[in-house]
């Protein structure tokens, strides 16, 4: 982007001087580099937001959807797709994201060399990708998935950091609760951390527990908004199915029980139908892609709501005295703008209970893992909904069926 800066406005002058003249090229001296700092510092031009959206991790199956879905937005003017993977061919994937007749512009850069321009005057960077459940076990643990993801998390986070420090950073890779506070203390500790810029994606599984909801109440999915607290991974969801109002005529309480659960036990449940072979990239990838235009929306016209962020909270105290929490947000020009806090009945109350200590446990690993301090695992009495270390059933390929 040209800023018209004390050097741009004298750098004629310098090209004329070194093909013409031959003199000295005293624009570069010490003296005019310091004075030019001067003119910056005093009389700073005002950053023009180029309305940009960098998706790090684009290769990777959700990326790829997510960057499909961004290109209908007219409110993205520049979409950088980035990946490091050569195997994932990121800019083939751009280019063929390019040829999607609408607005957005596509930019591609595959490698860590190119991270820096991919960055650059990005005003909402995502952070998407990584590994995911994958085979032999569905039941895979959280804290085995952050460690194959945390390189990749602190990375970008380092990355945006230094090259986006204007940005909106969502997170997305999972899992979601102790990467948002790898990559809170990551930018903490750059000086770059604002608590209203840095948010946890759990849209997905508020899509879900909207979407089942309204599928047992014979209700339109786009007319009701069902928020998900606490926290984003199987045991810190809490669905809160008593916030709409309108609900089925026969709602009862082990209906709720058995939402509950569902929406809990969703990846697994998809992995298993998927014959273990991958997760829900199609739903994960449309709820991140609408997380993200909400927050461009948000930023360029006016305040935009978005169904569930991870966040950290403004006043702890008004949120069920915790200060990471998935909530409903408001979003505007500076970022989070408000905080909106569902009242809870008595059975989605004590599920909070129970899943602050899962959550407290991931928070403090991504804490941990980016300030250097020791982790101790916590004991076994904590996980309240830890599963079983046994594979799960398999559901066999259709194709394999109708060969026997």
């Amino acid at each position: 982007m040209f800023r018209p800066t004390l050097y741009n406005r004298l750098k004629p002058l310098q090209i004329h001087r070194h093909i013409v003249a031959g003199h000295k090229n005293w624009v570069k001296s010490p003296a005019l580099i310091q004075l030019e700092q001067l003119c910056e510092q005093y009389c700073h031009v005002p950053r023009i937001p180029p309305r940009k959206v960098t998706v790090i991790g684009a290769g990777s199956d959700v990326g790829r959807i997510v960057c499909m879905l961004l290109k209908q937005q007219k409110v993205i003017r520049t979409l950088a797709m980035y990946d490091e993977h050569p195997a994932r061919c990121v800019i083939g994937v751009a280019t063929d994201i390019a040829h999607i007749d609408t607005s957005p512009a596509v930019e591609a850069y595959q490698g860590r060399t190119f991270l820096k321009k991919a960055l650059n005057d990005a005003d909402v960077v995502l952070i998407c990708g990584g590994a995911y459940v994958s085979p032999p076990c569905c039941n895979i643990l959280d804290r085995d998935l952050f460690f194959q993801n945390m390189p990749f998390v602190r990375s970008a986070a380092l990355a945006s950091a230094e090259f986006a420090p204007h940005a909106i950073v969502a997170v997305q890779t999972p899992p979601v609760d102790a990467n948002f506070t790898l990559v809170k203390y990551t930018m903490k500790a750059a000086r770059r951390y604002n608590k209203r810029k840095v948010l946890g994606i759990n849209s997905v599984s508020s899509m879900r527990a909207n979407q089942l909801f309204c599928a047992v109440g014979g209700m339109d999915p786009t007319a009701n908004q069902l928020p998900v607290v606490c926290g984003t991974g199987r045991c810190t969801r809490v669905p809160c199915f008593s916030v709409p109002v309108k609900k089925p005529n026969s709602w009862s309480h082990t209906e709720v029980k058995n939402l509950t659960r569902l929406v809990r036990e969703a990846d697994e449940l998809i992995c298993k139908v998927k014959s273990n072979y991958e997760q829900g990239h199609l739903s994960i990838g449309f709820a991140t892609a609408r997380f993200v235009t909400c927050l461009m929306k948000g930023l360029f016209e006016g305040s935009a709501y978005i169904d569930s962020a991870l966040v950290e909270q403004g006043s702890p105290s008004q949120c069920f005295n915790m200060k990471y929490c998935s909530t409903p947000v408001n979003v505007s020009k500076g970022g989070i703008s408000q905080y909106l806090i569902p009242k809870l009945d008595g059975y989605e109350s004590s599920l909070l209970e129970d899943s602050k200590l899962d959550l407290e446990d991931m928070l403090n690993l991504g804490r941990c893992f980016a300030s250097g301090d020791d982790y101790y695992l916590p004991h076994e009495k904590v996980w309240p909904c830890l599963y079983p270390s046994k594979d799960c059933p398999v559901v066999e390929p259709c194709g394999k069926k109708a060969k026997n």
